[in-house]
């Protein structure tokens, strides 16, 4: 049986300490006195299925009962809650995704294996919901249908128009209306969404908002969502004539990335991803920027399908180039993932470009405009390649800034 290959597991862990408002009847005075109490910190302990306080911040997991990681800080008529919110999820690239023989589709985001080998032994059938992206599914839709019939899977595909026009809460709304329809667990069964970036939004936020969180699966079907907006954890749609305005920070708990989806996107959209890849390599890659200027014309050409002639995954140029983008860009969200600091390398770009994506009628790639958006900041790098005409000039709409 056909296993995924080279997961890539990114566990992130903030602490979020909430502020206790202070009631505004409160003088001074008595803040004051409420203040110059004794803070008390407490660990949380479960035993016999309920949570009990143990004074101590240092309590170990040795005694009875089980220890939380939460803290509970007490003073007077105060309490602050300390809780780590930590997402673990995992980033695969695969081979084979709808070969029947490949299980990764259904069960590679399951990271226990006694509960692995209980779901493979199971004669209960597993249960899916799917959207996809119209196009994506005039294209792969049989396929899907084949690959979940052969492995007996009960399940519901919904192709939608996912395109920017159409990223909207009403969209999201459908689609939660169909998936309370079709009925799933809301902790064993994931929605699973196959598309492109603005697909992988949509069905992120309307998964995050359903039983608030109910875990999804991204598959990405297009170059610039298979190394950007399949590997993080933001959903949103647009709102009020804002891109993204509406969404959540909820990571996918696994995202499946199959190249050959993308031999049948069309040029220009492989260099859009292209010029991501290039922006990251020009942020913090060296490596990466010189295999751009050496095999981006191949790359554009074959459609990083060169793995199909190429076997060897540490010379395949497309292996190569998408693993590294990937982990770069990991690496930058990773410490990051909510967003505190909104000084952030992958937004290079992005200054302007998210308004100008907004108007319609410019009719655009996301990646022209985050480009234009490079020469709004006035940044002017000297390419000593050919790089920029590969990824910039195969596109018929003009670089110049309007």
């Amino acid at each position: 049986m056909e296993r995924a290959e080279e997961p890539l597991t990114v566990n992130t862990s903030e602490i979020r300490q909430p502020a206790v408002p202070c009631h505004p009847s409160l003088e001074n005075s008595t803040m004051e006195s409420l203040n110059r109490q004794k803070e008390t910190v407490f660990s949380l302990v479960q035993v016999k299925g309920t949570w009990k306080r143990k004074a101590g911040q240092n309590v170990k997991q040795g005694i009875k009962g089980r220890v939380s990681a939460a803290k509970i800080s007490s003073s007077g008529t105060t309490w602050t809650v300390v809780t780590p919110i930590t997402f673990t999820y995992t980033v695969t690239q695969t081979k084979n995704l709808l070969d029947p023989s490949n299980d990764t589709l259904l069960l590679g985001h399951i990271r226990d294996t006694q509960q692995l080998e209980a779901l493979r032994s199971s004669t209960k059938p597993l249960k899916r919901f799917i959207v996809m992206d119209e196009v994506v599914y005039n294209l792969y839709g049989s396929q899907v249908t084949d690959y979940l019939e052969a492995r007996h899977v009960q399940y519901w595909i919904l192709p939608l128009p996912t395109t920017e026009e159409n990223k909207s809460m009403e969209m999201a709304l459908k689609i939660l209306g169909k998936v309370h329809r079709f009925g799933i667990d809301r902790r064993t069964e994931p929605i699973i969404a196959i598309g492109g970036g603005v697909c992988l939004d949509i069905v992120g936020l309307a998964a995050s908002l359903y039983r608030r969180r109910t875990p999804y699966i991204r598959v990405p079907t297009t170059l610039l969502s298979y190394i950007d907006a399949s590997v993080g954890a933001k959903t949103g749609v647009n709102f009020a004539n804002c891109k993204n305005k509406l969404g959540t920070y909820i990571a996918p708990v696994a995202a499946f990335l199959d190249r050959s989806f993308i031999q049948t996107v069309p040029r220009r959209h492989i260099s859009n991803g292209l010029a991501e890849m290039l922006k990251m390599a020009l942020m913090k890659h060296r490596g990466l920027f010189e295999l751009l200027e050496m095999q981006g014309q191949f790359l554009l050409d074959s459609k990083f399908q060169s793995g199909m002639v190429l076997e060897d995954d540490l010379i395949d140029p497309a292996s190569v180039s998408t693993r590294v983008a990937i982990e770069t860009m990991l690496e930058e969200l990773a410490p990051n993932l909510w967003e505190d600091d909104l000084d952030r390398l992958v937004d290079f770009g992005h200054l302007i470009s998210p308004e100008l994506e907004m108007v319609s009628s410019l009719h655009q790639p996301h990646i022209l405009l985050f480009s234009k958006g490079w020469v709004g900041l006035k940044i002017i790098v000297l390419f000593r390649c050919k790089a920029f005409n590969i990824l910039f000039l195969e596109s018929p709409t003009s670089f110049t800034p309007r």
